[in-house]
Parts: structure tokens; C-alpha cells; sequence
């Protein structure tokens, strides 16, 4: 079983999605996401970031932008993806992201 943690690095302006090694053989991905912070000033700025960690964390829980539908699908709808992305949302923590996040669920 893969555990995955998405890590923001805000001094650094990346997001990383990162799973963790433990004894019970979990592996350990990392993807980097640049972004800077003063651009996350409307929701559009704030939507274009969201849909890249998204993009990162799809690519982290086993698909990517060249994977068959279904693929996407399955990652997107998995617990994975969404510990990724919300993990990387509450890291980073502006409330516009935040924001973007929460109405991307609806």
C-alpha cells in the first residue's frame, strides 16, 4: 500500500507531491510544482495552480496527461490523488487557492 503527502516548499515557490519509505514498504514519490506566491492574487491564478497540482498529483498516484482515460479517471477519483492535492491546498494555505479547491469539490 503507497501512503502519499504532498509537501509545499512556499519559502522555495514549489509544491511537491511526496509519498514516504516505511517498514511496511510504502514507495516514495516526489513532483515539483513552481508557482509564486504574489501571483496567487484572483481565483483564475488560483485555478491554473490548483490544475497543476492536480497534474502532479495524477502523475504521483500512477497516470499522467498521456494515460488512457480511464486511467485518469481512476487516479482522480482516487484517495491518493485527493490526500495530493488537498495536502498541497492546505500547505500552501491562501485562501484563494483554498477557495478554488473547495468549489472544484462541488
Amino acid at each position: 500500500m503507497s501512503k502519499w503527502i504532498v509537501v509545499a516548499l512556499v519559502l522555495g515557490g514549489f509544491v511537491s507531491t511526496e509519498g514516504h519509505a516505511t517498514a511496511r514498504g510504502s514507495e516514495t514519490t516526489e513532483i515539483r510544482v513552481r508557482y509564486e506566491r504574489r501571483e496567487l492574487t484572483s481565483p483564475a491564478a488560483a485555478r491554473r495552480l490548483l490544475r497543476r497540482i492536480g497534474d502532479a498529483a495524477l502523475e504521483s498516484c500512477g497516470a499522467s496527461s498521456f494515460s488512457l482515460a480511464e486511467f485518469k479517471t481512476a487516479a482522480v477519483a482516487s484517495r491518493c490523488w485527493r490526500d495530493a492535492v488537498d495536502d498541497a491546498v492546505r500547505r500552501i494555505d491562501v485562501p484563494l487557492l483554498t477557495a478554488a479547491a473547495r468549489e472544484g469539490r462541488r
